[in-house]
């Protein structure tokens, strides 16, 4: 079980795998449902692993304050006392979480020493340990001073006695605007964040990943590219990458195979045993091709190849000559052409 959930809307998950990237560089292990198992029950996965975090971040943003799940995630790290919130557009949190602390990467281009970063970080770090993070503990609501006021001045009061005693960790670029529900906690020497410098040439093996997500255009390739090369050559391209992605109709080849024992005979008398045996496995090969050709030959189908593992023959010998049958294991494979749904990134 990982030590952080990450609870956020998937449209999001071109910003959201940065965060992703920069904990995990961190030392911390993150768990997020890109990385469900395939056949895996994706209820009970999602449950083993929030019950098991020390650390649940719901990623607040235009897409998720809406969304039910995101917000029932959140509200059972908030139940634990391990929920840190961090938004990524210029959002108030959902009703129910605007008194836990959120840290702020609005415009966060993945740059380790940005001191906003830091900030989420220091956190992390502190609830992981079992420890309430400095900073970010929310003050308690001044009482109303009367029953008596209208609900709407009621709503007035709470939300002036806020101002101050919330503190939120700002957006990363100047002239921020400090959200309604709270005071604003600036870094000193805050700047516009900058990316991390360029890296050298990319090795070959660098370069054959980013090849393949090129060519594929897929959000998993790109996203397994930064998985293994965050800092590398091409690092800061996939990130503005995966900030284009949708969801497409396209289509595939699939691969399909078919393995069987395939019978051959001679089908005249040969003058000797091993004749025989020769003609009764070529016989098994014709065989074979011949199916597997019928088919590739259908339509949506291609490139059909077959394959052979021979077995001993079993021969008879009769008065014009040797009668042999050949039994290999005969194998078709090919490749179907499919409609799939795929998350491509990029032109």
């Amino acid at each position: 079980m990982a030590d952080i959930f990450i609870s956020y809307k998937k449209e999001d998950a071109g910003r959201v795998v940065r965060i992703v990237e920069g904990l995990r560089a961190e030392g911390f292990s993150v768990w997020w449902d890109h990385g469900i198992t395939p056949g895996a029950q994706w209820d009970q996965t999602i449950q083993n692993e929030l019950t098991a975090a020390k650390a649940v971040i719901a990623i607040w943003s235009d897409q998720s304050i809406n969304a039910p799940w995101v917000k029932e995630e959140a509200g059972v790290g908030k139940n634990r006392g391990i929920l840190l919130p961090i938004r990524i557009d210029d959002v108030d949190p959902p009703l129910g979480f605007s008194l836990i602390q959120m840290g702020d990467l609005i415009g966060w281009t993945g740059n380790t020493k940005d001191q906003h970063w830091q900030l989420v970080l220091g956190a992390l770090r502190a609830i992981v340990s079992g420890e309430r993070p400095k900073g970010l503990e929310a003050a308690p609501r001044r009482r109303s001073r009367g029953n008596a006021l209208p609900i709407l001045a009621a709503l007035a009061i709470l939300a002036i006695a806020s101002i101050g005693t919330f503190l939120y960790v700002t957006r990363p670029y100047p002239g921020a605007v400090a959200p309604s529900a709270g005071t604003v906690l600036t870094p000193p020497g805050t700047s516009q964040p900058q990316a991390d410098s360029t890296a050298g040439a990319p090795q070959a093996a660098e370069q054959a990943a980013w090849n393949q997500a090129i060519a594929s255009k897929t959000r998993q390739d790109f996203q397994s590219y930064l998985v293994v090369y965050p800092n590398g050559a091409y690092a800061g391209r996939v990130r503005d990458i995966l900030l284009t992605c949708r969801t497409e109709t396209r289509e595939v080849w699939q691969p399909g195979r078919v393995g069987q024992v395939i019978r051959g005979v001679n089908a005249t008398p040969a003058p000797t045993e091993a004749a025989a045996c020769q003609a009764a496995r070529e016989s098994a090969r014709t065989n074979g091709e011949r199916a597997c050709r019928g088919i590739a030959a259908n339509d949506g189908y291609r490139n059909g190849q077959v394959s052979f593992t021979e077995s001993p023959c079993s021969c008879q010998q009769t008065p014009g000559g040797f009668f042999c049958s050949a039994d290999p294991a005969y194998s078709c494979s090919w490749e179907m052409r499919t409609q799939e749904q795929a998350e491509i990134c990029g032109g």
